[in-house]
């Protein structure tokens, strides 16, 4: 094994904290050997506890202090779709934040044949390069890494070296995509051949559409919302003159959705699982424009939406929390996305506790209005979810409320709440 890389003694070593699965201890193990044989200090949890208050706050301080953050990333990671190792993921990407642009604090380790194309990893992962440490022992590339950190030369700008890697996190999923194959016909089943037929058709037109350049893609979503915008105005200049004037802004609105949509959302969102599977989120996003694309309209970007709606969060474990706040959430986000026509931006994780100034600097980010979010509380005496609507200006609380798990009826708050966000006319 190579020595040490040469430090400055007046000042101390790098601290790298050190996150992995429980599966992939001895693989942590070792690749702590090693980069503490390298020179660096290195934070990392043996206790195998995933409970404790003090045992919490001890991984949260240790985050929020150290130089580097380095995530093993495996085959056991993408088999978990929850786990304490991804809150301390979570915890670090919400560093960044407040980090410049060109620090690497960021340092992904892989230590089997796992791609980063297909990795359940935060987006945030995927914009910075990975290292490859077979089995976590020593290697070249891992020594190379250390020296540069121990050199002090960890904030380094993006390299073209991390070039390779970013088309495949641009490049959407749906592109790649293979055709289906032309469904056979069966004797005696000429009916069902046909719905094959049609299935068949439009899932074939789907995927040439998503396989066009990006900017035809956006001139056909402007082009359809111009359409509907276009057909509405006429049905409004055709209303009876004695009909009754639309509600104010800011007043209860009524029921935006049929019965039968309301079954298509509740769909959407017994399926939907943000709170502990990131994926989800963007996927969410999609599913509705695509469902309910004669409602909502094209797909506006985040930092164009005057509304700003971050997936609810929960605690990690507590089954009966992430159902709540996962179902509740796909269908308030639904609904606010049908009532504004797609006015609605949606950021890709749920803030990790009820933070009024995070959610206002999510709000400032994506250039929003208004910012609505929310999460399930485990400090109250009855667990509950309370979402709150707040005023990106000032960071006022426009509306808040609270709904106990126990009961809870998440068409019924997502009715609620979708009353009290205010109407597209006042974006």
């Amino acid at each position: 094994m190579s020595t040490a890389a040469p430090t400055d003694p007046q000042r101390p070593p790098p601290s790298v904290f050190l996150s992995y699965a429980s599966e992939d201890r001895k693989a942590a193990q070792a690749l702590r050997d090693a980069l503490q044989t390298y020179g660096l200090e290195v934070w990392y949890d043996e206790s195998g506890l995933d409970g404790g208050d003090a045992w919490d706050q001890k991984i949260r301080r240790q985050i929020r202090e150290c130089n580097f953050f380095m995530p093993v990333v495996s085959a056991q990671t993408d088999a978990r779709p929850e786990g304490y190792f991804r809150r301390e993921w979570r915890l670090a990407v919400e560093r960044t934040h407040d980090m410049a642009d060109d620090y690497t604090f960021l340092l992904p380790i892989v230590i089997d044949d796992t791609t980063q194309a297909r990795a359940r990893v935060p987006e945030k992962f995927l914009s910075v390069q990975w290292t490859r440490v077979p089995g976590g022992t020593a290697s070249a590339a891992l020594e190379g890494l250390c020296r540069r950190l121990l050199s002090g030369h960890g904030a380094v700008p993006k390299t073209s070296a991390q070039a390779p890697e970013r088309p495949a996190r641009a490049r959407p999923q749906p592109a790649r995509r293979a055709y289906p194959e032309f469904p056979r016909e069966e004797p005696g089943q000429r009916v069902r051949f046909w719905a094959h037929v049609i299935g068949w058709l439009l899932q074939s037109v789907w995927i040439t559409f998503q396989r066009l350049p990006r900017w035809i893609r956006l001139i056909v979503w402007a082009w359809l919302a111009i359409a509907v915008m276009s057909r509405g105005c006429s049905l409004s200049r055709n209303w009876d003159k004695d009909a009754s004037p639309p509600a104010s802004p800011g007043a209860p609105r009524a029921d935006t959705i049929s019965p039968a949509d309301a079954r298509k959302l509740k769909d959407i969102a017994d399926s939907y699982q943000g709170s502990s599977n990131s994926t989800d989120i963007g996927k969410l996003g999609v599913q509705i424009a695509q469902t309910f694309a004669s409602e909502v309209g094209k797909e506006i970007a985040a930092a164009e939406a005057p509304v700003l709606a971050i997936p609810f969060g929960a605690p990690a474990g507590d089954a009966a929390a992430q159902r709540l706040a996962d179902s509740t959430f796909a269908q308030v986000y639904g609904r606010i996305a049908i009532s504004h026509h797609g006015h609605v931006g949606l950021t890709s994780e749920p803030l990790a506790s009820l933070d009024t100034a995070a959610a206002v600097a999510h709000g400032r980010e994506h250039e929003a209005k208004y910012v609505l979010y929310g999460a399930v509380d485990r400090q109250s005496p009855t667990q509950s979810l309370t979402v709150k609507l707040l005023s990106v200006a000032d960071g006022s609380v426009l509306w808040s409320g609270s709904y106990p798990l126990t009961g809870a009826d998440p068409a019924a708050i997502a009715t609620q709440i979708d009353a009290k966000v205010p109407a597209a006319e006042d974006d």
